[in-house]
C-alpha cells in the first residue's frame, strides 16, 4: 500500500472532556497531551494518524451505575423503603444523564464535520419515552442509533425497539449493536429484526469476538442489510485473546472473505488515541489485497456513512 493509509474509526466512545476521559480511562503517569478522546482534543491526533473521520457510539451502563449507588446507600444504613424510593429517583436521573450525553455528542458533531454521532437508545431505561428520545435526537442531527442488549438487558426485538428500527429504515439511518456470547446480545438473536427490516442499515459490532461462525452464517443469510465492524481487533503475539478480540490473525483473511470484505469496517472500540489503531496495523500487515485493505480501513465506512473525501494535502499532519 502507499505510505499514507486513510482510516475511518467508525466505532469509538468519546468522553465529554479531559477530566472525564482521565476518570473513565485512567493511566497513571500519562501527561494530559496523551488524552485525545474528547471532541475538543481529537483532531490533532486524527491528523497525525491518518484518521479522516471518527464515529462515536453512545453507551452508558446505567444499571451498573444505579446498583453502585444502591450498594452505597445500603452500606450507609438506608431502609428498604428508602432504597425503593431511591431506585425510582435514580431511574429518572439516569434518563436525564442519557439525554445529556446524547445532547453533548450531537452538539459536538454539529460543530465538527469529521465527527459522526450515534445516539444511545435504551428501551428498558427510557420506557414509553423511547421513541420520543429517538425523534428528539434525530431532530438534533444524530446519524444513527447505538444499542447494547447485554448492558441494557433486553432482547434485540424488544417491542419498544421495533418501531425504532422501522423509523431508521424509513430515514436511512444506521443501527449499530454490540454482539457477544451473552444472555441478550448473541448474534443469532438479531435474526427476527433482520428478517422484519430487509432494508435496515444494521452493523453487528465485534466480528472478531467469539461466535464468528454464527456471524458468517448471518452474512450469508442477510446479504443486503447486515454489515460488521472488527472493533477490538485480532489476536496476535502482542494482543492476547480477551474482550471482543478472540479471532487469531491467522484466521482473519479467510473469515473476512467468507463474510465479504466489502461489508467489514474498521473500528477501535474504546477511546481513540493510545494504541487504538493497532487493529488497523494488523489489517495492513495481513495478506489482503490493497483494495481490500483500503475498503476495510476507510472505503466501506465512507460509503456506509456517506462521508466525503478529505483533501489531505490541506491538512497539517
Amino acid at each position: 500500500m502507499a505510505d499514507f493509509t486513510e482510516i475511518v474509526n467508525m466505532h469509538t466512545h468519546l468522553c465529554r472532556d479531559l477530566q472525564q476521559e482521565k476518570q473513565v480511562y485512567p493511566h497513571k503517569g500519562w501527561p494530559d497531551d496523551w488524552y485525545v478522546g474528547s471532541p475538543d482534543r481529537m483532531i490533532p491526533n486524527m491528523n497525525a494518524t491518518g484518521v479522516s473521520y471518527i464515529v462515536t457510539m453512545n453507551v452508558m451502563d446505567t444499571i451498573a451505575m444505579v446498583d453502585a449507588r444502591i450498594r452505597r446507600a445500603r452500606q450507609q444504613g438506608a431502609s428498604e423503603e428508602e432504597i425503593a424510593k431511591a431506585r425510582i429517583d435514580l431511574k429518572e436521573d439516569m434518563r436525564q444523564r442519557a439525554r445529556e450525553m446524547n445532547d453533548w455528542s450531537i452538539e459536538a458533531q454539529n460543530k465538527e464535520p469529521r465527527l459522526v454521532t450515534y445516539m444511545m437508545i435504551d428501551p428498558i431505561l427510557m420506557g414509553e419515552t423511547t421513541m420520543e428520545e429517538f425523534e428528539r435526537c434525530v431532530a438534533l442531527g444524530a446519524k444513527g442509533v447505538k444499542v447494547h442488549p447485554d448492558i441494557y438487558e433486553h432482547l434485540p426485538d424488544h417491542p419498544l425497539m421495533m418501531p425504532i428500527y422501522e423509523r431508521c429504515q424509513e430515514l436511512g439511518l444506521g443501527v449499530l449493536s454490540d454482539s457477544r456470547n451473552g444472555e441478550f446480545g448473541q448474534p443469532n438473536g438479531w435474526i427476527p429484526v433482520l428478517k422484519t427490516f430487509p432494508h435496515l442499515k444494521f452493523i453487528m459490532a465485534h466480528l472478531c469476538d467469539e461466535m464468528w461462525d454464527d456471524r458468517i452464517d448471518l452474512a450469508r443469510q442477510f446479504p443486503d442489510n447486515l454489515w460488521f465492524d472488527m472493533s477490538s481487533g485480532l489476536v496476535d503475539e502482542h494482543h492476547p485473546a480477551g474482550g471482543h478480540g478472540c479471532m487469531p490473525t491467522t484466521q482473519a483473511v479467510r473469515v473476512f472473505r467468507k463474510v465479504g470484505t466489502e461489508r467489514i469496517m474498521y473500528g477501535s472500540d474504546g477511546r481513540p488515541g493510545g494504541d487504538a489503531l493497532y487493529g488497523a496495523r494488523q489489517v495492513q500487515e495481513l495478506p489482503f489485497t490493497d483494495a481490500e485493505k483500503e475498503a476495510i480501513l476507510a472505503g466501506n465506512a465512507k460509503k456506509f456513512f456517506g462521508l466525503p473525501n478529505l483533501d489531505w494535502s490541506k491538512i497539517q499532519r
